[in-house]
């Protein structure tokens, strides 16, 4: 039986917010009215709330954004190590600055190269692309670091590691200020009235726990497709595939007509993305609107018409941060007669409810 799930964190409005679902959508009416509605309690406070995505109960993970990116990057250091992740930041007259605009890659990759000159015995950087790479410290012990958003605009100093092995991360982030500072690229970027890449910046640091491996337990392969960076490090430790996150944009870009396409054979698929939660925060509801259009038109209604010839369990979530959400969950032998629309007026119905990570790993389960 091929298996979709698609959760959209934001697609339903929050209390007093507009609406993006209550227009003409063919295809969530069809699936509304084939299949049933459910709530999504609203979720527990986790540090790796993405576990919940993956159908795991908040308690079975707890990881660091270090270790997830270590893991998102494909590397696996010795097992009594910290891990972290590493971004390339500015320092300009003492001063730290967050990069607010995305990085040319090119440079990026070339910054990167000239910094494996700062590898040590116990210090090993893991390239990545963009402002996500890592720095593995084959030790272990009590730190505190700054993560980029919070340095920015702070001094320097008031912004260093402080714990175990201090004085060899302050060196190595001292060592990146001092090689990087001398680029000409640099200098370049300076004239051009931009900030430098003169820093490579520890933070989130974490060791790697244990994680259920998924693929044994539910007895099938997954591929989780997002453009999340921790989903796909944990998606990894889990043992299942994460397709490459270009495949999915955050933004409007998506193209879901080729995801329809490339999930009309028999697979299991978990789709995560933020877009809508990303667009109310701008109030794009416009943007917004247009983009459910698109998704029912080039993704739901394919998915749909495909499921007539194909065996299909295919589910739609809208997960609340902080009330309830709702869900929809269709199999091609259901034949339902539902009148309860999937907009923000079900949630007014007494409809069953349950918790995202339940919902997931009940849909996912043999």
């Amino acid at each position: 039986m091929r298996k979709i799930v698609l959760i959209l964190p934001g697609w339903l409005g929050e209390e007093n917010e507009d609406s993006v679902l209550r227009q003409n959508l063919p295809g969530i009416s069809r699936l509304a009215e084939l299949g049933e509605l459910s709530k999504l309690t609203p979720p527990p406070q986790t540090e790796t709330p993405e576990a919940l995505v993956l159908g795991m109960a908040p308690n079975l993970v707890n990881l660091a954004q270090g270790p997830l990116t270590i893991a998102a990057l494909g590397a696996d250091p010795p097992e009594k190590s910290t891990h972290f992740h590493l971004s390339p930041i500015a320092l300009m007259d003492n001063v730290l600055h967050e990069h607010a605009l995305d990085l040319p890659p090119e440079q990026v990759d070339f910054v990167m190269e000239r910094a494996k000159n700062l590898n040590t015995r116990n210090l090993t950087i893991v390239v990545g692309e963009g402002t996500d790479h890592g720095l593995v410290w084959e030790g272990l012990g009590d730190l505190g670091t700054t993560n980029p958003h919070d340095a920015n605009g702070k001094t320097y100093l008031q912004s260093l590691p402080q714990g175990d092995n201090e004085p060899a991360l302050r060196r190595f982030i001292d060592d990146s200020v001092n090689i990087l500072s001398e680029l000409e690229l640099n200098a370049e970027r300076i004239d051009q009235g931009l900030l430098p890449i003169n820093v490579l910046w520890p933070w989130g640091q974490g060791v790697r726990h244990r994680v259920p491996n998924l693929a044994l337990q539910r007895g099938e392969p997954v591929e989780v497709v997002s453009p999340s960076l921790r989903l796909a490090g944990l998606t990894r430790l889990a043992g299942y595939r994460h397709a490459p996150r270009n495949l999915i944009d955050r933004g409007l870009n998506a193209n879901w007509q080729t995801l329809a396409k490339k999930l009309l054979g028999g697979s299991t698929t978990v789709i995560w993305c933020p877009v809508f939660q990303e667009l109310r925060e701008k109030d794009q509801l416009e943007e917004a609107s247009w983009l459910s259009k698109e998704i029912d038109e080039m993704f739901v209604d394919p998915i749909l018409a495909s499921a007539r010839e194909l065996s299909t369990r295919f589910a739609i979530l809208s997960p609340s941060q902080a009330g309830n959400g709702l869900s929809a969950l269709y199999e091609t032998k259901m034949n339902g007669s539902n009148v309860i629309p999937f907009d923000e007026r079900a949630l007014e119905e007494r409809l069953a409810g349950r918790q995202l990570h339940e919902f997931v790993d009940a849909f996912l389960s043999p």
